[in-house]
């Protein structure tokens, strides 16, 4: 799977309008000024809810197949 700007970016936005990251500019010696994402105390906790979902999502697909494999 390839990731582009056109992809990344417009998530980025999504996930902070949703409160869920921040970002900050930082100034650099090299180059122009740098963004810096970092998640927010409501975006960790959506991330150990999504987690948990998917970790739950994905034992009940290997009791599936397991099952399969067992028959």
């Amino acid at each position: 799977m390839e990731i582009t700007e056109g992809t990344i970016y417009p998530l980025m936005k999504r996930l902070k309008d949703g409160g869920l990251i921040d970002s900050y500019i930082v100034e650099s010696p090299e180059g122009p000024p740098r963004k810096y994402y970092r998640i927010t105390e409501s975006g960790a906790e959506e991330l150990a809810r999504l987690s948990e979902e998917w970790f739950e999502f994905t034992e009940s697909v290997n009791r599936l197949l397991k099952r399969e494999e067992d028959e």
